[in-house]
């Protein structure tokens, strides 16, 4: 551990987005605290207003303000994210060590599920779900989950199969362990640093997918505001009023940009080529 951190403060740039996603977290959990306005609160006498130190992000064309709707925005795009990535590491990893330990004829039909479902563009699978089931918060979560499952999948299989044969590994399966204790007790442990690098790459990319089918209008439904929704719902008025796309895309950017950087930090100090 702190050979880990050793490593990872050494990145400035670590630090920064690591500072980032801590407040973001924050936000997440207490938007009110930041947001100074009701994110729902219509004032007909604030329509359209450009940015000002009274409306730090503007206000939209029922008067709300865009910069409260924006913070509230943040916390529903990182729950629908974080929901969708832990059912996708679930089931995913479970599926990758499972084809990846046992290999043989439960390797075959695990992989040609994952292929079938690589078959479809991400964006296009999950917006087939969402069309088919409905728009809403518990919908987009299945279906954003359900669409990385098989990123876990083929990763974890990948890695459990190149360390299946070692021999501490062997040795486990000599002194009487069960194969499902095998799995969760001594190969996990030694994939748990890719399984955190694909959580987290992937993680930005879930927020991305969440934004796109907000934009599209198949996200939460309004007046309930997420980042995507926001940028989608303000294309209408690019032109009056450009703060509407610009700045809740803004967000978005400045989110995966982030989280994308803190991602590639985890994995070049989880690298063993790093570990000395």
């Amino acid at each position: 551990m702190k050979r880990f951190l050793k490593n990872f403060i050494k990145n400035p740039l670590n630090m920064i987005n690591l500072i980032i996603i801590c407040a973001l977290i924050f936000v997440s959990f207490f938007p009110s605290v930041i947001a100074p306005y009701n994110p729902l609160e219509m004032d007909s006498r604030s329509i359209l207003e450009p940015p000002s130190f009274t409306h730090f992000f503007g206000t939209d064309q029922f008067g709300r303000d865009v910069f409260s709707r924006s913070i509230y925005g943040i916390q529903n795009s990182m729950i629908i994210a974080l929901s969708s990535m832990i059912i996708s590491a679930l089931l995913g990893t479970l599926l990758g060590i499972l084809s990846g330990y046992y290999g043989g004829w439960i390797d075959q039909v695990i992989s040609r599920i994952i292929d079938a479902f690589f078959a479809f563009p991400s964006l296009v699978l999950a917006l087939f779900i969402v069309a088919l089931f409905g728009s809403s918060t518990f919908n987009l979560i299945i279906a954003i989950g359900i669409v990385y499952i098989p990123i876990f999948a083929r990763t974890l299989r990948g890695a459990t199969i190149s360390i299946k044969e070692l021999t501490f590994v062997k040795a486990s399966k000599v002194v009487g362990k069960n194969n499902f204790k095998i799995m969760w007790t001594v190969v996990f442990p030694n994939v748990s640093s890719i399984f955190i690098v694909t959580f987290t790459t992937n993680f930005s990319t879930a927020i991305l997918t969440e934004a796109s089918l907000g934009f599209l209008g198949l996200g939460v439904p309004p007046p309930e505001p997420t980042l995507g929704g926001l940028v989608g719902q303000g294309t209408n008025f690019i032109i009056a009023a450009p703060w509407l796309t610009l700045l809740p895309g803004l967000l978005i950017a400045v989110i995966v940009l982030s989280i994308n950087i803190l991602g590639d930090g985890l994995r070049d100090v989880l690298d063993p080529k790093f570990q000395k």
